[in-house]
């Protein structure tokens, strides 16, 4: 299949950097305010906020969106909450004082100032903690509920309902209810938190967003344009697989097994909107899930690995070294209708 199908962190860099910079452009802004407002030189004093916040905020994003792929930080993820808790309170002081020294050296010439804990320090020093506060709060709600689900929250793209047209990609783990059995719970708990990593690290390399896990399966969506495009969401389906093989030595240390999964892909228009109130998320309704999640059965019974519904691949070239097997349609359960459908594979030969 080629380097098309290679997986890399390149994507997963790339969607931490657009977050920095946005977090960063955010923050930048409140700065020029509260610089022009805290120092008698106006704009000069806007603009060292500027500076500052960038000093400041870009390296705390990048420690809590990047941090766990650093050694340091990595370890860090074994300690307990309350020592992580202080270490990084004490790492953020030693930024926000740094940067700010810094800041006020290198605007020194255009806006005399002392150096130092004076007044004006301590009024920076408390914003900055606020905003670093703000920034870690956004980031772990962003974890929780997804970066793209906070953003349409925030922008209230789904506060009315719409309709859309999307592709679904769904992905089960093989032989699930054996491991459970086989591994006490604590271990098939990190078998799952492992498997749906590398799910995540192949939608963040495909452009997909992460519905929502549900026991052990994953669904991804995209738009529909941003799906069919270089056929991203067949590519997606293929490079979970090579995720996990090059994982493969960590999944045999530690669980003394490689995992492997079915999938299934189908596109369809389905209204998507908020829902909830205490808890929120954008819920998508209609046809098309249903019948997403009933291929992926079909594909257990047909004992093929991943199944597409031919209304999708009509509307894509599958990528070189993929070839489709055109199975006889199936009558899913609760349908009266017949699904075309076709089993995705890489080539031979």
């Amino acid at each position: 299949m080629g380097r098309r199908l290679e997986t890399s962190d390149r994507a997963r860099r790339h969607a931490e950097w657009r977050l920095t910079w946005t977090i960063a452009a955010s923050v930048a802004a409140v700065s020029f305010v509260f610089g022009w407002f805290v120092d008698s030189n106006g704009w000069r004093g806007g603009v060292q906020g500027i500076v500052n916040s960038l000093l400041i905020s870009v390296p705390v994003s990048q420690i809590e969106l990047a941090g766990r792929r650093w050694g340091p930080l990595r370890a860090m993820r074994n300690w307990p909450f309350f020592v992580v808790f202080i270490a990084k309170i004490v790492l953020y002081i030693i930024l926000i004082v740094a940067g700010t020294e810094l800041t006020r050296l290198l605007f020194r010439p255009l806006n005399p100032q002392s150096l130092g804990f004076d007044r004006i320090f301590f009024r920076i020093l408390i914003f900055a903690s606020i905003m670093s506060l703000l920034v870690n709060a956004v980031i772990e709600v962003g974890r929780l509920l997804g970066f793209d689900v906070l953003r349409d929250l925030l922008t209230g793209r789904y506060h009315r309902p719409r309709r859309e047209e999307r592709v679904f990609l769904l992905i089960d783990m093989k032989s699930s209810t054996a491991l459970a059995e086989r591994l006490d719970d604590l271990a098939y708990h990190g078998l799952l938190n492992r498997f749906f990593r590398d799910v995540t690290d192949a939608a963040l390399d495909h452009g997909a967003s992460i519905h929502k896990y549900v026991g052990d399966e994953a669904i991804l969506t995209w738009r529909a344009e941003d799906a069919l495009t270089q056929a991203r969401c067949v590519l997606c389906a293929f490079a979970v697989r090579k995720r996990i093989l090059s994982k493969a030595p960590e999944y045999e240390e530690r669980f003394d097994m490689v995992p492997d999964y079915r999938a299934a892909l189908h596109i369809g228009t389905v209204v998507a909107g908020e829902m909830g109130d205490l808890k929120r998320e954008i819920a998508f309704v209609g046809d098309t899930l249903n019948t997403a999640a009933r291929l992926l059965v079909a594909g257990r019974e047909l004992g093929r690995d991943i199944i597409a519904s031919t209304t999708l691949l009509d509307r894509l070239a599958l990528p070189q070294g993929l070839a489709s097997e055109l199975l006889a349609p199936v009558t899913l359960r609760g349908k009266d209708r017949v699904v075309p459908i076709a089993a995705l594979h890489a080539a031979v030969g």
